[in-house]
């Protein structure tokens, strides 16, 4: 006989983001669930993140129930209802522990044991709370059943906010837009000769630009920058290597993985500041999937997302950005290798049935076999 299925309820104001999208309907093809949506209105994202677009959420697999606009009173009613009624098994809140929509859910379930409840956590710095807001986390994150963090240092960030050691965390919990099969590298203003180093998302005194200028400035002219992406200090960085920096503007994600194609190298030089740390990194992720080697500082959760399959050098340290640099345009074998396992490990950690499935598993659903008959407990 086969087990019934069970409701999941996505709560996020990002259920349309590709990434988590797709992980939903990754979900519901392969663990016996009939998936919900609860899409809370979307804030304003950086320019680098709208660029990936939003996905076709209507007439697929998933229901979608939005949450309307109007006073913070009226859009908790909502939720209620909604929760009321579709009596859910097990809910993904795509949101920080913080969230206080998912402090709500929390707080509807505190009580009761079912449903199974797994936050997101992806920021490293939590801002220290009101007295209230200490108060009621203290009384609602017990409930929490399991914290899907992108990396340690979130879990590091949670813990010293208050969230009990007696909630499960698992580390590694993101994933990633896969690359086309083939990608035509993108035509770049640059000689044969040239080692071009990429750098790419948000263009900000924080992601450690420049960092990478100063280590470029150490190395020869034929290390060449090549820039995607947006942000306040893009005439700055332009000006700061002059000659040798060509800037491809915003791109959509179908032209930024042809940038990365025509990429020797990528760098990710993020700098920790007292407010932000860098807690995976998109980018990274990108030159993991599109086999490009890839330079990334210990910033956050940097070295936990690329592991041994880049090259790690400390934070703001230009004179070591800088023989990592020349390291990877002296040693091709090298790049080669590194390729190899960030391809390898993208696939193993990051890849959108990855992603599902460490979901899946913190959620305890239940796993289709081959004959859309689901088996207790079975996670690859």
């Amino acid at each position: 006989m086969t087990p019934a299925e069970e409701t999941l309820v996505l709560y996020s104001k990002l259920a349309f983001y590709p990434v988590h999208w797709q992980a939903l309907e990754q979900i519901v093809a392969r663990y016996q669930v009939r998936a919900v949506a609860l899409a809370a209105p979307a804030p304003a994202l950086p320019s680098v993140h709208e660029a990936h677009g939003t996905a076709e959420a209507d007439g697929g697999p998933v229901e979608v129930r939005r949450m309307p606009d109007g006073s913070r009173r009226e859009r908790i009613a909502w939720l209620a209802r909604q929760l009321h009624d579709l009596a859910p098994d097990a809910i993904w809140v795509q949101e920080e522990p913080i969230d206080p929509f998912g402090l709500e859910i929390l707080a509807l379930y505190r009580l009761r044991r079912r449903p199974r409840i797994a936050t997101a956590v992806c920021e490293n710095i939590f801002p220290p709370p009101r007295h209230v807001e200490r108060l009621v986390r203290r009384a609602l994150w017990p409930r929490l059943d399991h914290l899907l963090a992108v990396a340690g240092p979130s879990i590091e960030g949670i813990r010293a906010a208050g969230m009990p050691d007696s909630v499960p965390a698992s580390s590694l919990v993101a994933g990633g837009l896969e690359p086309p099969s083939q990608v035509e590298p993108r035509a770049l203003p640059f000689a044969d000769t040239d080692f071009v180093v990429g750098f790419a998302g948000r263009i900000v005194e924080e992601k450690g630009w420049r960092v990478l200028v100063a280590a470029l400035a150490r190395l020869p002219g034929e290390l060449k920058l090549a820039i995607a992406g947006d942000g306040p200090d893009v005439e700055a960085l332009q000006a700061a290597l002059p000659g040798r920096c060509h800037y491809a503007g915003l791109l959509p994600k179908d032209e930024l993985w042809r940038f990365y194609a025509a990429l020797d190298c990528l760098a990710v030089p993020s700098l920790t500041t007292p407010r932000w740390k860098e807690q995976l990194g998109g980018t990274l992720l990108d030159g993991l999937a599109l086999g490009v080697p890839v330079v990334a500082s210990a910033s956050g959760g940097l070295p936990d997302a690329m592991g041994d399959a880049g090259v790690l050098v400390p934070e703001g340290d230009a004179g070591a950005l800088a023989d990592a640099l020349r390291r990877l345009r002296d040693e091709p074998a090298l790049r080669e290798r590194l390729a190899a396992a960030g391809r390898e490990r993208f696939n193993r950690e990051f890849a959108i049935p990855a992603y599902a499935d460490k979901i899946a598993a913190a959620l305890k659903l239940r796993r289709r076999d081959v004959k859309g008959v689901s088996a207790e407990g079975l996670h690859p």
